[in-house]
């Protein structure tokens, strides 16, 4: 963790010596979180390099005297970090608030001038989050890269996104921008108005600044959402769950049904076709099977066979044709319903 730094700029003046103002530094990675801090305080204080990789990985305070007045600066690391997980990006940029009591009277929350993006979405949903509804009263947004408006109104770019409109709204309109390649006099009016905004801010807020009680609120929330969001999974798992093994009964019982319907009619047929052949009524050709015969005859002759008194040798072959056909049927299902 990088201790703060010494007051570049000496000064024994009363408000150099009263409670400094206290700013931590919120973005996505690469949106000139550093070197805004860098400006604010008017020196290399925090660590700048053009990078494919994200650069700041733990929250860092840096200090400083601007314009006679005390100021205390956090830088945290970008959302969506090349390094860190979100979860600790979450947890490290937490620490914001946990290891500089009392608080920040400002979040700074870095945009560029450019366009706005679905990590943009994300890290302002992330922000809201982490650090609660209250947060809205103690943020400002800070778009860098300013030259890049070129003439166009700031007013109309915030225009052109729904979202960044409403989210700027949301924090009572409050934002300000940074032209990077401004010469020293421009960079340092840009500073000044800065500060007059904070100050505002500090003002409307009665002094006070967002404080640890706040973030455990905030916290609290998150982790009471979080566990609403795991169980309402797990009791969904348990409800497709529980319909997946009844679906899977049910399709197993109809299954079974099915096949039983089939077995009785199989073995039903097979002992008709026995008796009628062991009648006489159909005979059988070189093969074993039963001769095929118009329909309306068979059943004129099994009319007429049950019609009529058997004698014993007759009887015993129905019977026996019966017996016949209709343990081949048994003998072929044996393992499906007999084991």
């Amino acid at each position: 963790m990088c201790e703060s730094a010494e007051s570049y700029e000496a000064s024994s003046s009363p408000a150099a010596k009263a409670e400094p103002l206290r700013m931590v530094l919120l973005g996505r990675t690469g949106t000139g979180r550093s070197s805004s801090g860098n400006t604010i305080l008017g020196r290399s204080a925090f660590w700048v390099e053009s990078s494919p990789c994200s650069v700041t990985t733990r929250c860092q305070r840096q200090s400083g005297t601007v314009a006679g007045r005390s100021i205390s600066i956090v830088d945290t690391p970008g959302f969506f970090h090349t390094e860190m997980s979100p979860q600790e990006v979450l947890s490290e940029v937490g620490q914001c608030v946990r290891l500089y009591p009392p608080g920040p009277h400002v979040f700074l929350v870095t945009l560029q001038t450019a366009r706005f993006t679905q990590q943009e979405r994300e890290t302002l949903k992330w922000i809201r989050a982490l650090f609660g509804p209250e947060v809205s009263r103690f943020t400002m947004v800070l778009f860098t890269c300013g030259d890049r408006l070129m003439d166009k109104p700031i007013e109309d770019f915030l225009q052109e996104s729904s979202e960044l409109f409403e989210f700027v709204s949301s924090c009572d309109g409050r934002y300000h921008v940074f032209e990077n390649t401004s010469h020293d006099k421009k960079t340092q009016e840009q500073v000044q108005k800065l500060l007059e905004k904070v100050d505002m801010i500090v003002a409307d807020n009665g002094g006070s600044c967002y404080n640890n009680v706040m973030f455990k609120r905030a916290e609290g929330a998150l982790m009471e959402a979080q566990e609403r969001i795991l169980g309402s999974e797990d009791k969904t798992e348990q409800v497709l769950d529980s319909e997946k093994r009844s679906r899977t009964e049910d399709e197993e019982e109809d299954r079974r049904r099915r096949a039983e319907r089939l077995f009785w009619c199989e073995l039903l047929s097979a002992v008709g076709k026995g008796a009628v052949e062991g009648a006489g009524i159909v005979g059988k050709d070189k093969e074993g099977k039963g001769k095929a015969v118009r329909k309306v005859k068979v059943v004129e002759k099994a009319a007429a066979l049950v019609a009529s008194p058997l004698s014993i040798s007759s009887a015993a072959k129905v019977v026996g044709g019966a017996v016949r056909e209709g343990s081949k049927v048994l003998y072929k299902h044996k393992n499906t319903w007999f084991h």
